[in-house]
């Protein structure tokens, strides 16, 4: 590109190359940290697979089995709001939904069709990227501090010369399509390059691949091929081959006269095919299977995944393997070192083209973690910039700093509980009362007769579990501990347990471990059934490995055992979910107008106040979905806003005589996390939280509340002030 030819220059801290997940969550995350910030992507609309172009439902841990590990942070807060919005999950809306979220964010700027195809380099550092704005017929050059590579396929990084690992074989790229039931008969006439019957009939029952007339959406994600070809330089290649295989599949569902088709018809073709896997750079450290199956711990832990390591065969839709195969893994960490590689000191990376071995990437890959990705890569350039260093050069307190700023932003650390100079850690609690953790009335039964588990809060005290058997039998389970619980990856087993139980109910003790969450897998039983009652306690779970519903066993501990398991203090632990605990301060049920009140000894200076609330961390937030999901997916599907969510509040904070000064009257709240700044930095000696009403529980749920004497914008801005100033 000639430089004449060039028609706008653009300058930035920050360019984020790339308007998928990673690229979104990135471009909010720094431009909320400060950082002047621009959005760069070749898409006409954002959300990369997740978009209206392609339809891709996002997912992450807790889809894959791990218990209360839905991903927060930036970009829990937009499936939050897409929630609410659009409680219909409407893939049209979504875009939107990230449109507005993009537009209306301070520090950022976007720019959409703009296909980077260049850049100026400079001893390894990017001084810019060059590309073309579709429309417009305007040439672009970006220049930035740091640049950031959300482009899935790694594109900044092949442009610099930066080493990747690709192939031979990748999975391939799938083209949903979503279907429609009409009150009339719907003809169908393939096109010509449709895949013949007998081509279809040779896929179908291969590897477990299905078909019926109500499939759509992402339940066609086998559809799917190219993964034997270079799924970047034979991408239209794959595209056609991917249109005649969906074509031909869907004149089978009309014309084979094998299903109740005659009134249906498709309303959507994917516009572009989902592609799974292109380029993984190399990075400083290269996430491998066995530390997500270990569950490594990394002194630089930024983000977490917890998805299945889902391999799909590299021939697709006509393979003779399994679709695909889906060990489930714990949650585990990764590490900032997967995001940047020391040759390069101003690219980092995010997303699906971050630093892992295949063994690792067929789990880190889905957009849940991508998105997680981008929060951490955004959170570590602030650092850059902050300290004028470049990522390898960070030490270890620059990264603590980092990883303190991506824990107060509600990002889970899997093993890490940052110091991130929380004054409310200093304060008493006191609360209008606490639920006493006791098990509520028998109100069903769970059965096992294809086993299933139980999981518990780990408390130092004799714990008890009620059971019923139809007639007299021997009940058998192992006994596992984790900071998580799954409900199908336990880990080792660290005992074995055998109970004798008489026909009709019957109690039995069980093992227990202060410190973590204990699970006690049951063996097939078909005679033996879990006693069941209302859900009202976080923490305690019993179900089956294949299904995403959940219930409360009938499970309680000795004397006064569980009375601190939600007490108020437990909003000053400094931890801000659940993770080998509950962590959380729940009110009684029976309490009309719940209410905290932190009180400090001595005033403290406050800036900044954050409450961390309870959306349901067990369930999925997907960003889009279709009326009809089959079971395979296992996914349970919220019927409205979190039940436990605060809805109104008032919070007020009261100066060193104890006056009130400042009032925050919250309405219809739909976020997990609150952020409340008062006029400057201000003496505060008690803070109050009266809660008026939730989405539909009658017990409220604070899982933390901080307070700090900055904001987190104010931190970088005096930074750079005291740079200019030479101090």
């Amino acid at each position: 590109m000639k430089k004449e030819s060039i028609s706008k220059n653009i300058r930035s801290e920050l360019a984020v190359i790339g308007g998928g997940p990673a690229g979104v969550t990135a471009a909010i995350s720094a431009a909320r940290l400060g950082v002047d910030t621009v959005l760069v992507t070749n898409r006409p609309v954002l959300g990369g697979n997740s978009s209206s172009e392609i339809r891709v439902w996002t997912r992450g841990a807790a889809g894959a089995g791990n218990l209360y590990a839905e991903e927060m942070g930036v970009w829990g807060a937009l499936k939050l709001e897409n929630l609410y919005k659009n409680p219909d999950a409407n893939v049209v809306f979504w875009d939107e939904i990230l449109l507005d979220a993009v537009l209306r964010q301070a520090h950022l700027r976007l720019y959409l069709n703009t296909d980077i195809s260049e850049m100026e380099l400079e001893d390894g550092k990017i001084e810019a990227v060059l590309g073309a704005q579709q429309g417009t017929q305007e040439m672009l050059r970006i220049e930035a501090q740091y640049f950031l590579d959300a482009t899935g396929d790694g594109v900044l990084g092949a442009l610099a010369g930066a080493p990747y690992e690709q192939g031979p074989d990748c999975m391939g790229s799938s083209l949903l399509y979503q279907t429609r039931r009409e009150d009339h008969s719907v003809p169908f006439i393939p096109p010509s390059f449709a895949a013949s019957m007998g081509e279809i009939e040779q896929i179908l029952g291969n590897g477990g691949r299905i078909l019926n007339e109500n499939m759509s959406g992402s339940d066609c994600w086998w559809f799917e091929l190219g993964g034997n070809m270079d799924t970047i330089r034979d991408a239209a290649q794959i595209d056609l081959k991917l249109r005649r295989l969906v074509m031909g599949v869907w004149n089978y569902v009309k014309n084979s006269g094998k299903f109740d088709a005659d009134n249906c018809t498709l309303e959507w073709v994917g516009n572009l095919p989902g592609k799974r896997e292109s380029r993984r750079m190399i990075t400083e450290y290269m996430l491998t299977e066995q530390d997500v199956r270990e569950q490594r711990a990394f002194p630089d832990t930024a983000f977490y995944g917890g998805w299945y390591l889902d391999a799909h065969p590299a021939e697709g839709a006509f393979s003779q393997e399994a679709n695909c195969v889906q060990p489930p893994v714990p949650v585990y960490g990764i590490p900032f070192r997967c995001l940047y590689n020391r040759n390069f000191p101003n690219l980092l990376f995010a997303g699906r083209n971050i630093g892992t071995e295949r063994g690792a990437y067929v789990s880190t890959r889905v957009m849940n973690t991508c998105a997680l990705s981008g929060q951490a890569a955004a959170t570590l350039i602030w650092g850059c910039l902050k300290t004028e260093k470049a990522p390898a050069l960070l030490a270890q307190e620059e990264i603590r700093a980092a990883q303190a700023v991506l824990w107060r932003e509600d990002m889970l650390l899997p093993g890490i509980t940052p110091p991130d100079n929380d004054l409310t850690a200093f304060c008493r609690v006191t609360a209008s009362s606490a639920a006493d953790g006791k098990a509520g009335k028998q109100s069903g039964t769970m059965s096992l007769r294809e086993g299933g588990f139980a999981c518990y809060p780990g408390l130092d005290a004799p714990c008890y579990l009620e059971v019923q058997a139809r007639q007299e039998t021997e009940l058998s389970a192992t006994f596992h501990t984790s900071a998580l619980p799954h409900r199908a990856y336990y880990g080792a087993a660290l005992s074995e347990h055998r109970w004798s139980i008489p026909a009709g109910r019957s109690v039995i003790r069980l093992p227990a471990t202060g410190g973590c969450f204990c699970t006690l897998k049951f063996a097939e039983n078909t005679d033996a059934e879990i006693c069941t009652t209302e859900k009202q306690r976080a923490g305690f779970l019993c179900g089956t490995k294949d299904s995403a519903i959940y219930r409360e066993p009938r499970l309680w501990y000795d004397s006064a055992g569980g009375q601190m398991l939600y007490a108020a203090q437990n909003v000053c632990s400094g931890e801000h979910r659940i993770w080998n605990a509950p962590n959380l301060w729940q009110s009684a049920a029976d309490d009309p107008n719940p209410e905290l009140t932190l009180t400090w000894e001595k005033p403290v200076c406050i800036r900044e106040i954050r409450l961390y609330l309870d959306p349901d961390l067990l369930m999925e937030l997907p960003s889009s979905r279709t009326a009809h999901i089959e079971a395979s997916h296992v996914y349970a599907p919220r019927t409205g806003m979190p039940a436990h969510l605060i809805k109104d509040m008032t919070v007020t904070a009261f100066d060193e005589r104890e006056v009130p000064f400042a009032v925050w009257n919250i309405e219809k709240n739909i976020q997990r996390l609150l952020v409340l700044q008062l006029d400057g930095r201000q003496n505060v000696s008690k803070l109050t939280v009266m809660i008026r009403n939730t989405w539909g529980e009658t017990e409220t749920r604070i899982f933390r509340i901080a307070s700090y004497a900055q904001c987190l914008t104010e931190g970088l801005k005096a930074e750079m002030l005291n740079r200019e100033r030479g101090i």
